[in-house]
């Protein structure tokens, strides 16, 4: 299965974990030192700023997306605007197309591998903070574990990803959870 035919799954468990947001965003997520603000910012952000890439922007067109708020009145709506512009660049962009990563030249395919890492993982920091239950498929997991395998190794390299985390489970999702660094 390719990366497009498991975007809708990966998107729906991030919504799934924004339907449960309260009103205090301000704490801390399961991402690091990153507040679930944050955490929501840099998920909806980086639909817009793969976006951009695809189109043909450059990392420094990117940059200036950071710090805006992507949470405003409607955080679902607001993801779901960016994420439909994304998948519209997507059908449109050559994704064998070198794009402008900030961590690097990257294909479009690969950029698009990495966009369903970020809401399949960022889903789980959400869920975790919120206390809400998160159950990726099998196929996502499996289809994660095989294909962001270069690209999630060369983020760790550049200290974008932490390091491998042991763990004894065979349960795909939890094999996941650890080679991107999460306990």
């Amino acid at each position: 299965m390719a990366a497009e035919e498991l975007l809708g799954e990966a998107e729906s468990l991030w919504v799934a974990g924004l339907e449960s947001l309260g009103d205090d965003i301000d704490v801390p997520s399961g991402c690091g030192d990153w507040t679930i603000r944050q955490l929501v910012d840099h998920v909806a952000g980086g639909g817009e700023r793969y976006r951009i890439l695809l189109d043909g922007g450059s990392a420094a067109d990117t940059a200036a997306t950071r710090g805006l708020d992507y949470i405003g009145d409607d955080p679902i709506g607001t993801f779901w605007e960016h994420e439909h512009q994304l998948r519209e660049s997507a059908e449109r962009a050559d994704l064998s197309v070198l794009v402008d990563h900030r961590a690097g030249k990257r294909s479009g395919a690969e950029l698009m591998v990495l966009r369903l890492l970020e809401l399949t993982v960022h889903s789980k920091d959400l869920a975790d903070a919120l206390g809400t239950p998160w159950r990726p498929g099998d196929e996502l997991t499996d289809f994660l574990l095989r294909e962001a395998a270069d690209v999630v190794d060369q983020m760790r390299a550049l200290g974008h990803i932490g390091a491998v985390m042991p763990t004894e489970s065979g349960d795909a999702a939890d094999r996941l959870l650890a080679f991107v660094g999460r306990a």
